[in-house]
């Protein structure tokens, strides 16, 4: 399969419904058939992304049911009924959630499209948590769907409510062809859609927020025939999805750092010639078969002082990536669950920003080398974390981990040999 698209077969108009229908196909089946089942599904997800999830599950259930309504569903808002006082969201949702637990009959599935709001916290219990747990585990039968959206904390209690829990991540590269229409297609290039080299920097993006930024392109002046707007659009794109807690690197791996051929040479070699000789190919085949070849991070290890983390933005620069840089010592947290929930975040963040280059200042802070390990626990399950993240990657991703170590005997040496980290 060619690589680029004809711009004639892609859809003249995509509603937002549509675009969540098809980017989250996948998603929507997995929590339909869960239901179904009976099971109750945690939904991780953005909040702007949540409402349209529910509605494409709604829709599913009721087009599979024989009567064509599908089961009861009950949805826990916090918006006063019809003839009912208003008393603030939360205490109107802990009351529908009561009304829902304790009348829930048979095929009734709830929703609470803002679980996270009624019971996020990052200490003690709210108030609200705390009237909201016995109610959820006070009917066994009944069958809940949740969402989240990945800044709130849930206590573990409130979780383990739910069988299956389903993340939803950015948007599959082949569903591009499918949500973005031919008007913003000729607004990067007159002749034809390169559905690669756009998911470059729209990966980690849901596609209610990916709509609203392919609009935005749409209301550009559609570029002359024979020639391509792409490089202003895609810089637009990259200024649009940077968040203000990551950086643009601007360093030169020649230019500014001087010496370490050696080093160089092989950065170049292992990564830099694979990522252009990628953007340079023209089959879908090709492309896939090279992404397998790539590796996932690198380890930098050297006494300080020698420029680590510079060659990590020196890389990040030439992948027209972003970098975030975080220090091993403080992702560590003495609350159960806090640490392993911090490189979710420091993840989450970098998907939403690629290409991303992940930096691990000082990661054997808590990456031990085999024989080595001391501790209380907590540094073996953030090692378990950072695989998990790193194996969670789609091939199409353009996420990338980097560690510095002042001792590559005392540290990562446990990475090396599965494909995770290379030195």
């Amino acid at each position: 399969m060619r690589r680029t698209v004809p711009i004639e077969t892609l859809p003249g108009e995509v509603r937002v419904e549509d675009a969540v229908e098809m980017a989250c196909a996948q998603d929507v089946t997995f929590i339909e058939e869960r239901l179904r089942r009976g099971m109750s599904v945690l939904v991780e997800c953005d909040k702007e992304l949540a409402l349209h999830v529910y509605l494409a599950v709604r829709a599913r259930l009721r087009r599979g049911a024989a009567n064509g309504r599908g089961p009861q569903i009950v949805i826990v808002d916090g918006r006063p009924r019809e003839g009912e006082e208003s008393r603030g969201n939360l205490a109107t949702m802990l009351t529908q959630l009561t009304t829902a637990i304790r009348g829930s009959v048979e095929r009734t599935i709830i929703v609470l499209l803002h679980l996270d709001v009624l019971t996020t916290t990052h200490t003690s219990l709210t108030m609200e948590a705390r009237e909201a747990i016995p109610l959820l585990y006070e009917n066994p039968e009944a069958v809940l769907l949740g969402f989240r959206d990945p800044s709130f904390s849930l206590p573990k209690v409130i979780e383990g409510v739910f069988a299956v829990r389903r993340e939803i991540v950015g948007v599959p590269r082949e569903s591009l062809a499918k949500i973005v229409t031919q008007r913003e297609a000729k607004a990067i290039d007159a002749d034809n859609f390169d559905p690669f080299a756009l998911y470059k920097y729209v990966s980690g993006l849901n596609p209610v927020r990916l709509r609203r930024l392919m609009q935005a392109v749409g209301l550009r002046r559609e570029a002359m025939p024979g020639r391509s707007q792409a490089a202003q659009v895609y810089r637009e794109l990259r200024r649009q999805t940077v968040s203000e807690d990551v950086e643009l690197p601007n360093v030169d791996l020649e230019r500014d750092i001087g010496g370490y051929p050696e080093v160089k040479l092989r950065l170049r070699e292992e990564l830099l010639d694979l990522l252009r000789r990628k953007d340079s190919l023209g089959s879908e085949g090709e492309i896939q078969a090279l992404e397998g070849l790539l590796p996932r991070g690198i380890i930098f290890h050297g006494p300080p002082g020698t420029g680590k983390t510079y060659f990590a933005k020196a890389m990040a620069t030439a992948m027209d990536a972003t970098v975030i840089i975080v220090s091993g010592p403080e992702l560590k947290s003495k609350w159960v669950g806090e640490s392993e929930e911090n490189l979710r975040r420091v993840f989450r963040q970098a998907r939403r920003s690629a290409p991303a280059v992940v930096v691990f200042d000082e990661i054997d802070a808590f990456a031990h080398a085999r024989g080595t390990y001391e501790g209380s626990g907590v540094e073996h399950s953030m090692v378990n974390q950072l695989l998990t993240e790193m194996d969670g990657f789609r091939g199409s991703e353009s996420v990338f981990v980097v560690g510095t170590t002042n001792s590559w005997r005392a540290s990562t040496g446990r990475f090396c040999g599965r494909g995770d980290l290379s030195s």
